[in-house]
């Protein structure tokens, strides 16, 4: 309206697009716009986004359930607070011997830390790695639990170590997919992105702890390049959101699963998930302690 443009600054007619939350928005950046594409973003934290047509809630209360970036439609979302930032954490703290090659050899540490963690095998020989160096959402909703290695022994050097991080990261976003997969809320195809999405070898591992196999697709601006579709969208270049995501976004590589690998993890899972229950009680102790 005039009196809109006048308060705002803007030309009066100018169009404006209702967005969406980042989660939302990137969500649609990713194509997550019908039943079925999940999306699993591996960043500083962890989320699980499945598209729903409907109001679908977990009764537990594990996972969220908002309105859509889509007219019309819902979503369901599981955060992992700390997922990469375990992994940035690690580099922090512990990887210095990694930062400083990379820095010679003008690469990114993270190439050496996942390299490294590749000569450890698949479920770093008994050792895991609880990631919940900030507490956690889904699906604990635990602001008291915090990260621990459990099964260190003398067998264990580096590679394990970090290894055990990026699997103990994984295994909390696989809580997040058990919980949506146990909504009956189909996954035929699961589309990996952040800093998790960039390493081949993790995206195996994604693919081999999930239990499905993971893709990625033509577009990494994730929530920016979403609002650019609603608002493509919202002034009639697209006649909705979802014709927007099938002109636009395209899968450019997909992993499958190694099914030994996957066999290997499925056996080791259940403890992963076991750790936490054994360990609540602790946590909230050890809070009272910290001033």
């Amino acid at each position: 309206s005039k009196v809109a443009a006048k308060k705002l600054g803007l030309p009066e007619g100018v169009p404006v697009v209702g967005g969406g939350g980042d989660q939302a928005a990137g969500a649609v950046g990713n194509g997550i716009v019908r039943r079925g594409v999940i999306s699993a973003t591996m960043g500083t934290s962890g989320v699980v986004f499945a598209h729903s047509e409907g109001i679908e809630t977990d009764p537990l209360g594990r996972v969220h359930t908002f309105c859509h970036a889509v007219r019309g439609q819902w979503h369901v979302m599981g955060v992992v607070l700390s997922a990469g930032g375990s992994l940035q954490w690690y580099r922090n703290q512990l990887g210095e011997a990694a930062v400083a090659a990379a820095r010679r050899k003008k690469i990114d540490p993270y190439e050496l830390l996942t390299a490294e963690a590749a000569t450890a095998p698949a479920g770093s020989e008994g050792l895991y790695f609880l990631p919940y160096l900030t507490g956690e959402r889904t699906p604990h909703a635990d602001p008291h639990a915090r990260g621990a290695w459990v099964g260190l022994s003398l067998r264990h050097g580096r590679p394990h170590l970090v290894r055990s991080v990026m699997e103990g990261a994984s295994f909390a976003m696989r809580d997040c997919l058990e919980i949506i997969r146990g909504m009956n809320i189909p996954i035929r195809e699961i589309r990996v992105s952040g800093g998790g999405a960039r390493s081949r070898f993790w995206r195996q591992m994604q693919a081999d702890i999930y239990g499905n196999k993971v893709s990625t697709i033509n577009a990494e601006e994730g929530p920016a390049y979403g609002v650019a579709l609603l608002a493509a969208a919202g002034t009639g270049a697209y006649k909705d959101v979802v014709e927007a995501c099938d002109a636009t976004i395209r899968v450019v590589d997909t992993t499958p699963v190694q099914q030994s690998t996957r066999r290997k993890y499925n056996r080791v899972y259940p403890q992963y998930g076991q750790l936490y229950h054994s360990l609540k009680d602790d946590y909230a102790r050890i809070a009272q302690l910290v001033d």
